[in-house]
């Protein structure tokens, strides 16, 4: 009987189970403080994603900040429609979200740590197809969605505030973008969580015939 590959030794995966661990907690702990840093600069300059308004003719206005409302210069850095907007005078919620895509995915990222170790320690120990195992997969995708939409959502929140207080709704606009290729991999995930625990009752039939 031919001897089946080994694509991943046991020193590899012992090497991913303990380099996933320390991944996880510095991305959660770089996350929470990336935030938390903000949130101490309140009064000084927030940027938040933006879009430029159009016309009823569907081209984009003459952008004219109203100073009056404006303490400082409002700094834009724009690339075609997507502009970034600096503006002073920022609020410890606008801060807040403004950085919340940064926090949600390091928090995201710690708690898939600890799903995928155990992951990898099933499959290190031989047992890739125990329970719970499945859930573990399916916990990974939705962690997976919730940044990438939750977490995406939260600076355009932050956006929609900062352009409400400086009324610059006309000019800008704040919109929420959902981004794909998250959505793909999350719902491949599902599929892989579905083949797992049908290959743990196909393992438990065969160990009950035994």
């Amino acid at each position: 009987m031919a001897r089946t590959r080994s694509y991943a030794g046991p020193r590899l995966i012992r090497f991913l189970a303990g380099l996933t661990v320390w991944i996880g907690v510095i991305a959660a702990f770089w996350g929470v403080a990336y935030a938390i840093n903000g949130a101490t600069q309140a009064k000084g300059r927030v940027t938040v994603p933006v879009t430029i308004g159009k016309t009823s003719e569907g081209e984009p206005p003459e952008i004219q900040l109203p100073k009056a409302h404006v303490p400082d210069a409002v700094r834009l850095s724009a690339v075609d429609d997507a502009v970034a907007l600096s503006a002073p005078g920022s609020t410890v919620a606008e801060q807040l979200l403004s950085r919340g895509d940064t926090a949600v995915t390091g928090l995201c990222l710690g708690l898939a740590a600890v799903l995928l170790r155990r992951l990898l320690l099933s499959v290190l120990e031989g047992t890739p197809f125990r329970g719970g195992n499945p859930a573990r997969i399916a916990g990974l995708a939705g962690l997976l969605l919730f940044a990438a939409i939750v977490g995406e959502a939260l600076p355009d929140i932050g956006a929609g505030i900062v352009l409400s207080r400086l009324d610059l709704g006309p000019m800008f606009t704040a919109g929420v973008s959902i981004p794909m290729a998250p959505i793909l991999v999350a719902l491949l995930l599902l599929v892989l969580a579905e083949a797992f625990r049908r290959g743990g009752e196909l393992a438990d039939d065969v160990a009950a015939t035994i």
